[in-house]
């Protein structure tokens, strides 16, 4: 179910063949070691500028065209195999070796897990975002963060799920698919999406705020007008939603800002994560957790805590002061 949930979303893309399997074991070439080495640490370093307590990284799978590699939770080692086109997955499922990276939960043992493909198959694939290893330790941030929030939101997507099982293809994107050929939700979504990011940008804190709680009455509001009789299930999804993939945006963002991970401008670092522009949930949780991150000290400690606090809360935390 979390694996559904969260997984990048690469439909488009054709699934990268497998290399003969020629050599006799299956080890890391010294730059693939040194991308998830580099991108790991990327991860330690976001955990301390969040102070965040550090946490031993779940179970990690890796693979390239034909070997599949995997850190066991907490350990050092990585184990490589043989696969042939399809990855075994933690959970006891399967993927194909192409182009993704996702968290997941093993909901045998309530553990995250992390999946991800090597440097090599993003390139094979020609994706713009393999031309530089930022672009794809950026990918790495912004999937990996999810291994944090999936066990501190469990209870959260469990009471969303008592309103409204979520089907095997549920997924982040589920509610663009059901709101995205209606026009007046789609202009309701536009403009809080766009006060967000204005008042992520506004230089005045005044007037920043000012947009920011334009941009809280307008979600509340659309929320508010969609979200009732038998779609009223979609309000929790939503705000766990951009809740989960503001902070992996955000988390991808800062690094790539910070002098010490990417060493971007701030405004180049968020063009970069606002991509395509395509993703409602990325596309404004980006703006939404800019806007947090500037008005609300301590933000981390609020949204992992024992009940923690979701975007639209910490939105209300930030116009109210």
């Amino acid at each position: 179910m979390w694996r559904a949930l969260l997984m990048l979303t690469l439909a488009s893309l054709a699934a990268v063949a497998p290399a003969p399997a020629s050599a006799a074991t299956c080890t890391m070439s010294k730059a693939e070691r040194g991308w998830i080495d580099n991108s790991l640490a990327a991860w330690r370093h976001m955990e301390r500028r969040m102070v965040l307590p550090r946490q031993a990284a779940p179970t990690i799978v890796l693979f390239n065209q034909s070997c599949r590699f995997e850190r066991r939770a907490g350990g050092t080692a990585w184990i490589g195999e043989r696969h042939k086109g399809t990855i075994r997955l933690p959970d006891g499922g399967h993927a194909p070796a192409q182009v993704t990276s996702f968290a997941g939960n093993n909901e045998k043992t309530h553990e995250p897990f992390f999946v991800m493909a090597l440097p090599s198959i993003w390139s094979a694939a020609k994706l713009p975002i393999a031309r530089t290893p930022l672009g794809l330790t950026a990918v790495f941030l912004h999937e990996f963060s999810h291994t944090r929030q999936t066990p501190a939101l469990a209870p959260v997507f469990q009471a969303a799920a008592r309103l409204h099982k979520m089907e095997d293809d549920f997924s982040d994107d589920s509610l663009q698919k059901h709101f995205q050929s209606n026009a007046a939700y789609v202009a309701d979504f536009e403009r809080e999406r766009d006060l967000l990011y204005a008042a992520a940008i506004e230089l005045d804190p005044v007037k920043a705020r000012a947009l920011a709680r334009q941009a809280l009455a307008a979600m509340e509001a659309r929320q508010k007008r969609w979200f009732v009789g038998p779609e009223a299930y979609w309000k929790a999804y939503d705000d766990l939603f951009l809740t989960m993939e503001g902070f992996g945006q955000w988390v991808a963002y800062a690094w790539l800002s910070d002098p010490k991970g990417g060493g971007m401008s701030g405004e180049a670092a968020r063009q970069r994560m606002r991509g395509s522009r395509k993703w409602w949930s990325q596309e404004e949780g980006l703006a939404l957790f800019l806007v947090i991150n500037r008005f609300v000290p301590h933000w981390p400690q609020r949204a992992f805590a024992v009940r923690p606090a979701q975007g639209i809360d910490l939105l209300r935390e930030a116009v109210a002061r």
